[in-house]
């Protein structure tokens, strides 16, 4: 049987040691790409939000202009109801004026 000497403990400590310093380096780049790949999310969540306010501010313009035409839908039927009215004075104006100067045309002795 072999016997350990202190030395060989020694060695076998520092091995050890050494051993858990490499992993704990690996640990550190693991964190630190963990950390980057944080910030890269953090960035794309920024960027996201910042699109959905976009969106948002659009969709309630769109909103506002519907409103808008509704309203004006509603002014331009009775625009038009008030254009039918003077369409038809006019064209019973017109009418008259027509049977008037026909009258004059046939019987030009009959208005004077």
């Amino acid at each position: 049987m072999s016997t350990v000497t202190d030395n060989d403990l020694r060695e076998l400590k520092d091995l050890i040691n050494s051993k858990f310093e490499q992993v704990d380096r690996k640990f550190e780049q693991i964190d630190r790409k963990i950390e980057q790949v944080d910030r890269k999310i953090e960035q794309g969540n920024e960027k996201i939000d910042s699109k959905f306010e976009k969106v948002f501010e659009e969709l309630t313009t769109i909103k506002v202009d519907i409103a808008t035409l509704k309203e004006g839908q509603n002014g331009l039927g009775k625009r038009l109801d008030n254009l039918d009215i003077i369409a038809r004075s006019v064209g019973g104006g017109i009418l008259v004026a027509l049977l008037i100067g026909l009258t004059k045309f046939l019987y030009p002795n009959l208005l004077g």
